[in-house]
Protein backbone atom coordinates (compact mmCIF):
# COMPACT_ATOMS: atom_id res chain seq x y z
CA UNK A 1 0.00 0.00 0.00
CA UNK A 2 1.26 3.27 -0.59
CA UNK A 3 0.75 6.32 1.48
CA UNK A 4 0.02 9.85 0.71
CA UNK A 5 3.51 11.63 -0.58
CA UNK A 6 5.33 8.57 -0.77
CA UNK A 7 7.66 8.21 -3.45
CA UNK A 8 6.69 5.64 -6.32
CA UNK A 9 9.20 3.84 -8.07
CA UNK A 10 7.97 1.66 -11.42
CA UNK A 11 10.66 0.16 -13.05
CA UNK A 12 12.28 1.54 -16.31
CA UNK A 13 10.78 4.96 -15.74
CA UNK A 14 12.81 7.45 -17.42
CA UNK A 15 12.62 11.12 -16.62
CA UNK A 16 12.11 13.97 -19.13
CA UNK A 17 12.39 17.59 -19.70
CA UNK A 18 9.73 18.17 -21.96
CA UNK A 19 7.40 15.52 -23.98
CA UNK A 20 7.92 16.23 -27.71
CA UNK A 21 8.66 12.67 -28.55
CA UNK A 22 4.96 12.08 -27.19
CA UNK A 23 4.07 13.94 -30.41
CA UNK A 24 3.96 11.91 -33.10
CA UNK A 25 2.06 9.22 -30.74
CA UNK A 26 -1.38 8.84 -31.85
CA UNK A 27 -2.39 7.41 -28.04
CA UNK A 28 -1.06 8.35 -24.73
CA UNK A 29 -1.38 6.40 -21.64
CA UNK A 30 -1.99 8.18 -18.72
CA UNK A 31 -1.81 6.50 -15.41
CA UNK A 32 -3.37 8.04 -12.25
CA UNK A 33 -3.16 6.35 -8.76
CA UNK A 34 -5.83 5.45 -6.34
CA UNK A 35 -5.68 6.26 -3.13
CA UNK A 36 -4.51 3.53 -1.94
CA UNK A 37 -1.95 3.63 -4.40
CA UNK A 38 -3.45 1.46 -7.24
CA UNK A 39 -2.58 2.38 -10.72
CA UNK A 40 -5.36 2.98 -13.22
CA UNK A 41 -4.00 3.46 -16.71
CA UNK A 42 -6.16 4.98 -19.14
CA UNK A 43 -5.60 5.39 -23.36
CA UNK A 44 -6.14 8.96 -24.25
CA UNK A 45 -5.98 10.99 -27.51
CA UNK A 46 -3.94 14.32 -26.67
CA UNK A 47 -1.88 16.94 -28.29
CA UNK A 48 1.38 18.43 -27.49
CA UNK A 49 2.16 22.32 -27.64
CA UNK A 50 5.16 23.18 -26.41
CA UNK A 51 6.61 20.37 -24.86
CA UNK A 52 3.50 19.81 -22.73
CA UNK A 53 0.74 17.13 -23.22
CA UNK A 54 -2.77 18.44 -23.61
CA UNK A 55 -6.33 16.40 -23.09
CA UNK A 56 -9.71 16.26 -22.03
CA UNK A 57 -11.94 14.87 -20.30
CA UNK A 58 -15.40 14.48 -18.53
CA UNK A 59 -15.60 16.44 -15.31
CA UNK A 60 -16.84 14.26 -13.03
CA UNK A 61 -15.02 10.96 -14.36
CA UNK A 62 -12.79 9.35 -11.64
CA UNK A 63 -9.15 9.88 -13.73
CA UNK A 64 -10.03 14.01 -12.59
CA UNK A 65 -10.89 13.22 -9.39
CA UNK A 66 -7.37 11.12 -8.73
CA UNK A 67 -5.31 13.90 -10.34
CA UNK A 68 -7.29 16.25 -8.21
CA UNK A 69 -6.33 14.32 -4.93
CA UNK A 70 -2.77 13.19 -6.38
CA UNK A 71 -0.90 15.32 -9.51
CA UNK A 72 1.77 12.40 -9.99
CA UNK A 73 1.13 10.36 -12.73
CA UNK A 74 3.25 8.35 -15.36
CA UNK A 75 3.15 8.72 -19.45
CA UNK A 76 3.57 6.81 -22.77
CA UNK A 77 2.94 6.53 -26.06
CA UNK A 78 0.72 3.30 -26.27
CA UNK A 79 -1.90 1.88 -28.61
CA UNK A 80 -5.79 2.08 -28.62
CA UNK A 81 -6.36 -0.19 -26.23
CA UNK A 82 -3.49 1.06 -23.56
CA UNK A 83 -0.16 -1.27 -24.69
CA UNK A 84 2.67 0.41 -24.09
CA UNK A 85 4.43 1.05 -27.11
CA UNK A 86 7.50 3.36 -25.67
CA UNK A 87 9.55 4.56 -22.55
CA UNK A 88 7.40 5.79 -19.31
CA UNK A 89 8.05 9.05 -17.86
CA UNK A 90 7.23 10.44 -14.58
CA UNK A 91 4.59 13.49 -14.88
CA UNK A 92 2.56 15.87 -13.10
CA UNK A 93 -0.94 16.29 -14.48
CA UNK A 94 -3.53 19.49 -13.37
CA UNK A 95 -7.07 20.36 -14.18
CA UNK A 96 -7.07 22.94 -15.89
CA UNK A 97 -10.32 25.50 -16.09
CA UNK A 98 -12.29 27.84 -17.90
CA UNK A 99 -10.35 29.54 -20.92
CA UNK A 100 -7.53 27.59 -20.82
CA UNK A 101 -9.90 24.18 -20.29
CA UNK A 102 -11.70 25.30 -23.44
CA UNK A 103 -8.27 25.58 -25.54
CA UNK A 104 -6.67 22.56 -24.47
CA UNK A 105 -10.13 20.55 -25.16
CA UNK A 106 -10.16 22.60 -28.74
CA UNK A 107 -6.67 21.80 -29.81
CA UNK A 108 -6.52 18.08 -28.94
CA UNK A 109 -10.23 17.88 -30.73
CA UNK A 110 -8.39 19.44 -33.81
CA UNK A 111 -5.54 17.16 -34.17
CA UNK A 112 -7.91 14.11 -34.57
CA UNK A 113 -9.69 13.80 -37.80
CA UNK A 114 -13.38 12.74 -36.06
CA UNK A 115 -12.53 15.08 -33.01
CA UNK A 116 -15.14 17.28 -33.36
CA UNK A 117 -17.76 14.24 -34.02
CA UNK A 118 -16.78 11.96 -30.92
CA UNK A 119 -16.95 14.79 -28.95
CA UNK A 120 -20.58 15.78 -29.71
CA UNK A 121 -20.89 11.80 -29.48
CA UNK A 122 -19.11 11.97 -26.13
CA UNK A 123 -20.97 15.04 -24.57
CA UNK A 124 -24.55 13.59 -25.18
CA UNK A 125 -23.23 9.78 -23.81
CA UNK A 126 -21.20 10.69 -21.25
CA UNK A 127 -23.46 14.01 -20.16
CA UNK A 128 -20.28 15.91 -18.57
CA UNK A 129 -18.49 19.01 -18.70
CA UNK A 130 -15.52 18.57 -20.60
CA UNK A 131 -12.08 19.69 -18.39
CA UNK A 132 -8.53 19.85 -19.99
CA UNK A 133 -5.52 18.49 -18.21
CA UNK A 134 -2.44 19.37 -18.84
CA UNK A 135 0.69 16.88 -18.47
CA UNK A 136 4.01 18.14 -17.55
CA UNK A 137 7.31 16.71 -16.91
CA UNK A 138 7.63 15.70 -13.24
CA UNK A 139 11.15 17.09 -12.69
Amino acid sequence: MCRRGAVRSVAGMRTATDFHELAGARYILLTTYRRDGTPVPTPLWHVVIDGVVYTSTGEGLGKVKRIRHNPDVTISACTVRGRPTGPTYAARARVLEGAESRWANRKKRNRYLLGPLVHAVERVVQRHRFVGIAIEPAG
